[in-house]
């Protein structure tokens, strides 16, 4: 467990990652309410209040945007030695793609509209996607080093080799000695990275929370991986938010929201939602 968080020496946070760190309710929102970055009387972030804590974490994307937004990140902010940068990999058998000026979520073949199943078909290689991904993941810890910079780094499901929410609907290629000899050839890399978030909160990576509907943590769940992993301490008050916001919180509502609307006008409609009527 490390501590480095309650006696943060850092001036600002830029938090990295997928639904699992994007959207409300997550580990990097409840950083951003930690650190003052929410006024008490609402939700958004005035565009002229200086921000401490950063969340670029996006629903629905892979290791690829995780991996550019941090690059372009790092140079439109100028990350410096007094930054801390907070990393949540997501899985490895996604494939996003930036294009006609904008992120798409990835060709998952989920059986939803943004489904694109012959195409995933032809990308999907879970050998080829492990590569692409623990490079990154190494390649990025290489770059934060050489440049002074403090980082955590963790992920949501370990990314491994195996997805639970789609491992009975995809075997395809999940066992190999290529996958074997990456995992070892970056074993130093991995062993970087804390213990996962389906680890902490699920107690398993490779297999899909039972009598859930939606594989996301909820609030609490998010303060007690910040708890576990980076022995965080949160204020009451903080603490009874995220038990309240927890009992009814909606994702699919939340992250289509996330996804289409400025926050400003997120955090408004999310405001009307929950807060008002809590």
């Amino acid at each position: 467990m490390i501590d480095i968080i309650n006696n943060i020496k850092h001036k600002r946070i830029f938090c990295f990652g997928c639904s699992f760190t994007g959207g409300y309710g997550t580990w990097a929102d409840i950083l951003k309410r930690h650190f003052g970055d929410y006024p008490k009387e609402d939700f958004y972030i005035p565009k002229d209040q200086p921000q401490m804590v950063y969340n670029f974490g996006r629903p629905g994307m892979g290791n690829f945007y995780i991996f550019n937004t941090i690059i372009e990140k790092s140079l439109h902010y100028e990350f410096t030695k007094d930054d801390l940068i907070l990393i949540e990999w997501s899985s490895t058998d996604r494939e996003d793609r930036y294009k006609d000026g904008k992120w798409h979520m990835g060709m998952i073949d989920d059986g939803s509209r943004r489904s694109k199943a012959g195409i995933r078909d032809w990308f999907l290689d879970i050998e080829g996607m492990i590569k692409r991904d623990y490079s990154y993941i190494h390649a990025m810890q290489k770059i934060l080093k050489v440049d002074n910079i403090d980082y955590e780094m963790f992920s949501m499901n370990g990314v491994s080799r195996y997805n639970p929410i789609r491992a009975k609907k995809e075997e395809k290629n999940r066992e190999s000695e290529e996958i074997d000899f990456l995992i070892e050839l970056y074993k130093d890399t991995l062993d970087e990275l804390h213990p996962s978030m389906y680890k902490i909160i699920f107690g398993d990576e490779t297999i899909y929370p039972p009598n859930r509907e939606d594989p996301h943590p909820t609030p609490v769940e998010h303060l007690y991986y910040l708890e576990k992993v980076f022995n965080f301490k949160p204020s009451d008050e903080l603490r009874t938010h995220t038990e309240i916001i927890s009992k009814d919180i909606d994702y699919p509502y939340l992250n289509s929201l996330y996804l289409k609307q400025d926050l400003q006008e997120f955090f408004m409609k999310l405001k009307s939602k929950y807060y008002d009527n809590t």
